[in-house]
C-alpha cells in the first residue's frame, strides 16, 4: 500500500462535488484516482464521512497501522520511558502476534518476557492498534520519567542503535 502513505497528507483535502470526490493532484488520472481510492475504501483504510456537513476522506485506525513506521520517524524522544504490559489470552494469538509486530514498529523493545519499553511518545498510536486488533483491555499502558531498571533498559536501546 506505497500510495497510501504518499497521499495520505492530501486525502483530508480532497474536494467533493456532490457525493464525488474530485482528484486532488496530477499524479492520478481520474480513473486511476477513483480505483486508488475505491481500493483504500474496500480495505477499510479510509472512510468518508460528514464533517460540518461536508463529506470528508478520514484515514481509519488500519491505515494509521499500516504507515506506523512512517509516523514513527517523526516522534522524537521525550527522555520519558512508556512501558507496555499485556497478557492477551491464547484463542487472540493472531491479534497478539499482530500487536506485538505493531508495536516492535513503534520502536518498543523487550526488557522482560511481558514487558516492553519504547522512549518516544506512542500512546496514541499504542492505543490505536490495541483497538484495532480489539485487545485493548489486555494491554497496560505506563509512562515513568524513572525506573529501577534503567541500566537494563539503556543497555537494550543501545544495543539496538548498534543493530541499525
Amino acid at each position: 500500500m506505497k500510495n497510501l502513505f504518499d497521499i495520505a497528507g492530501d486525502l483530508a483535502n480532497i474536494p467533493f462535488q456532490g457525493n464525488h470526490p474530485q482528484p486532488f493532484s496530477s499524479h492520478y488520472s481520474r480513473p486511476q484516482f477513483y480505483k486508488l481510492l475505491y481500493h483504500c475504501k474496500r480495505h477499510n483504510y479510509i472512510e468518508i464521512k460528514k464533517i460540518n456537513n461536508q463529506n470528508s476522506i478520514v484515514l481509519t485506525n488500519k491505515a494509521h497501522i499500516k504507515i506506523i513506521d512512517k509516523i514513527t520517524d517523526t516522534i522524537k524522544s521525550d527522555g520519558k520511558l512508556r512501558f507496555i504490559s499485556y497478557d492477551i489470552p491464547e484463542q487472540l494469538k493472531t491479534a497478539r502476534n499482530q500487536f506485538r509486530r505493531t508495536i516492535k514498529k513503534l520502536g518498543f523493545i523487550q526488557i522482560q518476557k511481558s514487558l516492553w519499553v519504547c522512549h518516544k511518545n506512542v500512546g496514541e498510536l499504542v492505543e490505536m492498534a490495541a483497538y484495532e486488533y480489539k485487545v485493548e483491555k489486555y494491554v497496560a499502558y505506563i509512562v515513568s520519567e524513572k525506573s529501577d531498571i534503567d541500566g537494563l533498559i539503556q543497555k537494550k536501546l543501545s544495543k539496538m542503535k548498534n543493530k541499525h
